[in-house]
């Protein structure tokens, strides 16, 4: 499994459980669960398959790119950013959690 797979799948379950935080905290709209729920699929989708479904990348017009190529942003790059999100992400929910 490659890193990008690992992160989709942690992504995918912090964001199931904002999904269920939605649902058992009464908070958000449809509009937010469809959202996650979408974010969940996908994440959970590449995760799994290692690439972004055909029917995605035909509806973005191609303009998504395949992950084998070398245009991409490197992991080394988007890998922090994406942590640095998660935690001040998660530093909110708790703190929220805690003070509300």
């Amino acid at each position: 499994m490659t890193s990008k797979r690992i992160s989709a799948g942690l992504l995918s379950i912090f964001l199931l459980a904002m999904l269920g935080w939605t649902f058992i905290g009464n908070v958000g709209d449809v509009w937010t669960q469809v959202m996650l729920g979408m974010g969940v699929a996908l994440g959970a989708i590449y995760a799994f398959y290692g690439q972004l479904p055909e029917w995605l990348i035909n509806l973005s017009g191609g303009k998504i790119v395949a992950d084998d190529d070398p245009g991409n942003i490197s992991p080394r790059v988007y890998l922090p950013i994406l942590g640095v999100a998660i935690l001040v992400a998660a530093f909110v929910f708790l703190t929220s959690i805690f003070l509300f």
